[in-house]
């Protein structure tokens, strides 16, 4: 197993030039996850050995997809789990991330991490129906439902100016097709660097048909 880590470690630095210091702190992370992971379903088992990037690369992708920050608004991580996306963009420098997570046991972890790695970032606790920031216009989100009820979920928060992106698998034509007839918008793809079927796809002008 070390071996097969070795390797996808090597894979992480090759595609993300990450400082010393922030290397220290996805360490952090990851020895915090393999903690609470024997009290919470937080990765894949099967994962494990390719977390730099099956996980944290995975994420950080979608750095240079998002715009840059601004005071105005923030970005919220639907589903966040282990936070992925949305710590690990923290940790890349995001300041202006809140995560969204309803399970009790991985919001336990997800403050363990903050705390312990000393992170700029807010956890909004629940389900992300009931969450009413208006200043957040961008929305991330990486395994939490297909699009269509993603995009119901999001209705509520949802204006001209947000932009949504996400990872989506290999099927990601046929959610994008199921979608549309809930909803118009506009949507570029975008291959991800570690998976060759999955796409990250950027969306904007949501607008709900027959409201």
């Amino acid at each position: 197993m070390q071996d097969n880590i070795n390797k996808d470690l090597f894979f992480f630095k090759k595609n993300l030039n990450v400082c010393e210091k922030k290397m220290q702190i996805f360490m952090k992370y990851i020895k915090l996850l393999d903690v609470y992971q024997t009290k919470v379903n937080l990765i894949g088992k099967s994962t494990r050995d390719k977390i730099w990037s099956r996980h944290i690369l995975d994420s950080a992708q979608i750095l240079k997809l998002l715009p840059n920050e601004n005071k105005g608004y923030s970005i919220i991580d639907v589903g966040t789990g282990a936070g992925l996306p949305g710590l690990v963009l923290t940790i890349l420098g995001r300041n202006d991330i809140i995560l969204c997570e309803n399970n009790y046991k991985k919001v336990i972890f997800l403050s363990a991490v903050i705390k312990e790695c000393q992170l700029k970032v807010q956890i909004f606790k629940g389900k992300i129906e009931s969450y009413k920031n208006k200043n957040t216009k961008i929305i991330v989100s990486r395994a939490f439902a297909p699009l269509k009820f993603l995009l119901k979920s999001i209705k509520h928060m949802t204006n001209a100016d947000t932009i949504l992106v996400i990872h989506k698998g290999e099927k990601y034509l046929e959610e994008l097709e199921l979608a549309r007839k809930y909803y118009t918008f506009t949507a570029q793809c975008y291959d991800s660097i570690t998976n060759p079927l999955a796409k990250i796809v950027k969306i904007k002008n949501i607008i709900e048909l027959n409201e």
